[in-house]
C-alpha cells in the first residue's frame, strides 16, 4: 500500500535507495501531538517511503493466490438426543456416547502449478486469458457445487504463498456466501488484509509496499522524545500534525541497520533495486540479532581473505581471530522472487553486520588489524557495526 509524500522532495536523494537519515536534536512544539506538552528538544530523523511503510501500525493489503479450501463438518449425532440419554444413563457410561469427530476435508485446485513469469508481457496476458477460460472446467468447481451446506459448520480458504507454502484465508458470511466466494475467486489473486507490516518479532511483510512507486525524493519527519518518563516516537504529517505513533521504538534501530546494509552491501542493495525496477517481487525482511555463522580458516568473509597473508599471525592468534567473528553478528535477510528467471524460486540475500566489540580480544595483540576494521564501522544509535559478509541462496538449492 503506497502512501503519497506530504513533504517536498530532497534533491540530493533522488537517485539513491535509502531508509533513514541520522538524527539531530531540534526544539519542537508538541502541543498538536501530546496534550499539555509545549516546545522541547526532540530527536528528529528523516525517513523514506520504505521506512514509513515498515513502521506504520495500520493494516495493509497483500495479494495471495486462492488455490483451495478447508471444510469443517458438523459433528455426527444430535445433541438433544444425547442430552436425553445422559439423563437416564449412569455418569460412568456417558463416555460411551462420544462419537468420532469428523475430519475436515481439504479441496485443492488441480491447476495449482505455478507458472514462471514471462519476459514477453503480451504472451503472459494471453496465457492468463487462456487460464481464465479453462478455469470453469477445473474439478474443484464441480466439487464445490456438490457440497451439502447443511453438513458444513465452517469453511476457510487456502492460499499459496510466494515462497510455495500455504496459508489460511478466513472467509466472511454464511456457508452459502463462502462457497460462492470460492467459486468466483478460486485460482485468482485475492486481496488479503493483515494487521500491519510488522507481523512478528524481527519480521516485516513487504508485499504490501509498492516498490515500483518508490520515490527516493520523498521524505517524512520522525521524532523521538521523552514524555512522562517514557520514550515515545511518531511520524509527522503536514504542519507537525501526528500521522501515526510507532508502537515499538526499537523498530527505529531496525531502520538504522537496514540503512547500513543498503549502503555497505552491494548485493543487498541490488536485490531491493530489482524490486523497484519490477524485475523481482518482494516477500519479507527479517532482522536477527545473533546469526552465529561459524567461520573457519577455509571460509572467511571477503574482507578478511587476505588478512592471514598480510599480517604475521601464529596459529593461536588465527584461532582467536576466527572465533571472534562468530560473536555479536547481526543479520538482515531479504526474501524475493526474480521475475526474469524460469525457475520461479524464492531467493534470499543476507547481509551480515558485525559489532566491533567482538574484536576486543585481538585489540591488544593485533592493534593494526583492529584499527583497520574499526575504521570501517559506522557509528549509530544501534552501536558500532561494520559490514562482514553477504550471503545469497535460494530455496531448494542443492
Amino acid at each position: 500500500m503506497m502512501m503519497k509524500s506530504t513533504r517536498k522532495k530532497e534533491k540530493q536523494y533522488l537517485d539513491n535507495l535509502w531508509v533513514i537519515r541520522k538524527g539531530k536534536y531540534v526544539n519542537l512544539d508538541l502541543k498538536r501531538i501530546c496534550e499539555g506538552v509545549q516546545k522541547r528538544p526532540v530527536r528528529e530523523y528523516y525517513i523514506s517511503d520504505v521506512a514509513r511503510y515498515m513502521l506504520n501500525p495500520n493494516p495493509i493489503e497483500i495479494e495471495k493466490k486462492l488455490i483451495g479450501c478447508k471444510i469443517q463438518y458438523h459433528q455426527p449425532g444430535s445433541y438433544k438426543i444425547k442430552e436425553k440419554i445422559t439423563q437416564v444413563l449412569p455418569k460412568k457410561l456417558h463416555g460411551l456416547l462420544k462419537g468420532k469427530k469428523t475430519s475436515p476435508d481439504v479441496i485443492m485446485s488441480d491447476c495449482e502449478t505455478k507458472r514462471p513469469a514471462m519476459k514477453d508481457k503480451c504472451l503472459e496476458v494471453h496465457f492468463k486469458k487462456v487460464h481464465e477460460m479453462l478455469r470453469p472446467y477445473g474439478s474443484i468447481l464441480e466439487k464445490l457445487s456438490k457440497l451439502d451446506t447443511n453438513r458444513i459448520s465452517d469453511m476457510t480458504g487456502v492460499c499459496r504463498e510466494i515462497d510455495g507454502g500455504h496459508s489460511v484465508l478466513n472467509l466472511q458470511g454464511s456457508i452459502e456466501e463462502k462457497i460462492k466466494y470460492m467459486v468466483n475467486s478460486i485460482m485468482k489473486d485475492v486481496r488479503v488484509i493483515i494487521k500491519k507490516a510488522y507481523v512478528a518479532k524481527g519480521l516485516f511483510e513487504m508485499r504490501g509496499f509498492d516498490f515500483q512507486s518508490y520515490d527516493s525524493g520523498n521524505s517524512y519527519r520522525l521524532i523521538r522524545f521523552l514524555h512522562n518518563g517514557e520514550t515515545k516516537s511518531c511520524v509527522l504529517g503536514p504542519d507537525n500534525r501526528l500521522e501515526y505513533w510507532i508502537e515499538d521504538v526499537r523498530l527505529i534501530n531496525c531502520m538504522h541497520m537496514l540503512e547500513q546494509a543498503i549502503q555497505t552491501d552491494q548485493k543487498f542493495y541490488n536485490s531491493l533495486e530489482q524490486c523497484i525496477k519490477g524485475h523481482a517481487k518482494p516477500f519479507n525482511i527479517f532482522f536477527k540479532k545473533q546469526l552465529e555463522i561459524d567461520y573457519s580458516n577455509t571460509y572467511l568473509p571477503e574482507i578478511y581473505k587476505e588478512v592471514f597473508e598480510t599480517y604475521n599471525m601464529d596459529s593461536k592468534e588465527k584461532k582467536t581471530f576466527v572465533n571472534s567473528l562468530k560473536n555479536l553478528q547481526f543479520g538482515i535477510s531479504f526474501n524475493f522472487v526474480p521475475q526474469d528467471s524460469d525457475d520461479d524460486k524464492m531467493y534470499t540475500n543476507i547481509s551480515v553486520m558485525h559489532d566491533i566489540r567482538a574484536l576486543e580480544p585481538i585489540k591488544d595483540d593485533m592493534p593494526q588489524l583492529y584499527t583497520e576494521i574499526s575504521q570501517r564501522a559506522s557509528v549509530s544509535e544501534t552501536g558500532r557495526y561494520y559490514f562482514l559478509d553477504s550471503i545469497k541462496g535460494s530455496r531448494n538449492e542443492q
